[in-house]
């Protein structure tokens, strides 16, 4: 039998579609499985096919959002192609730096951490994601050194591969990404592994300090100037650890070809979380694990339209896949 689903409500749209949370309805292995369903806008299916054999590569990684399989649907008289992820049941890393405003320096080297693995394994593939941002990286519960959140990189929408090819200049190319996150490189067309690194160090000053790394800087013309013809780096803050300033200005090295990668940061002293405070107990953080990926007797729109997927030649695939992304307690009340 063919995998289905029922969408409950969207969680968003982009560019190229919408994103919503589901339940799987059948087969009855997965019933009841909340997940995430991007759905393609008209003339959109390809952007989400690419993005599909992009996360392919990536299935098994913890730092790296998974990927169940895509699915074509007829959906009120129109093809529609579906990317079903695993749902995020906590939001964003921007939904985090919102509500608290700031993290501390000893959670956020964790999570550095975290997105620098998931950075590795997609730059050792040939793959630059481009639009590195907080709101493209997910939450799920906390199972490592005691934060209380794992990230996941997520949206690969804009992510180049080693086989695309692209019209390098700086009219062609400025609008890759989102500029806020961009790298002085990336504005004059240059789209390498290397801006994302930048974009990571962006991302450490907002978690840090809860503002965006350029939020003085009033217009994206004006920014990017700042960064296309200027190649500045954004201010640090002040009250910084000397080492975490070490690690930003690794990040912000303006020379691409001398910026540290993934792995050069993975040893650096700022990652070492010997010092790192435990502040989430391990039943706090089992606490968060309920609900993660199970819905039981969660109330449906009547007037969600059941998806039924067109042509999917292995459900078993399908299956497994989605299995193998919850936890053991949930698997358990599926049995």
């Amino acid at each position: 039998m063919f995998p289905s689903w029922r969408k409950i409500r969207v969680l968003g749209e982009g560019t190229y579609g919408s994103v919503s949370l589901a339940i799987t309805i059948l087969p009855k292995e997965v019933q009841g499985v909340l997940i995430a369903v991007k759905s393609s806008k008209p003339h959109g299916e390809e952007s989400l096919q690419k993005e599909e054999g992009v996360l392919k590569l990536f299935f098994g990684c913890k730092e790296i959002i998974q990927c169940v399989g895509g699915a074509p649907t007829i959906e009120n008289g129109r093809y529609v192609y579906n990317l079903l992820l695993e749902f995020a049941p906590f939001g964003s890393l921007g939904n985090l730096i919102r509500r608290r405003k700031s993290i501390l320096e000893s959670e956020v080297k964790v999570y550095a951490r975290m997105l620098l693995k998931g950075l590795s394994l997609i730059h050792q593939s040939g793959v630059v994601h481009c639009d590195l941002k907080p709101d493209n990286v997910l939450l799920f519960p906390g199972l490592e050194y005691g934060v209380e959140y794992q990230l996941k990189i997520g949206d690969f929408g804009l992510s180049k591969t080693k086989d695309d090819k692209f019209d390098v200049g700086f009219l062609k190319m400025r609008f890759r990404g989102t500029p806020y996150y961009m790298s002085p490189e990336s504005v004059m067309g240059q789209i390498e592994a290397p801006l994302d690194i930048w974009s990571l160090g962006c991302m450490v000053i907002e978690m840090l300090t809860g503002l965006p790394a350029w939020h003085h800087v009033p217009t994206t013309r004006d920014l990017r100037f700042k960064l296309g013809l200027l190649k500045e780096a954004p201010p640090l803050p002040s009250n910084l650890s000397s080492v975490c300033e070490d690690f930003l200005n690794k990040c912000f090295v303006k020379d691409p070809n001398q910026r540290w990668t993934a792995n050069m940061l993975l040893n650096h002293p700022f990652l070492s979380i010997t010092d790192n405070i435990l502040w989430e107990n391990e039943a706090v953080i089992a606490s968060n694990v309920i609900n993660t990926g199970y819905a039981s007797g969660l109330e449906l729109e009547n007037d969600s339209p059941q998806m039924t997927q067109v042509d999917m030649p292995n459900s078993r695939s399908f299956c497994d896949k989605l299995s193998s992304l919850l936890p053991h307690d949930l698997l358990s009340l599926l049995e």
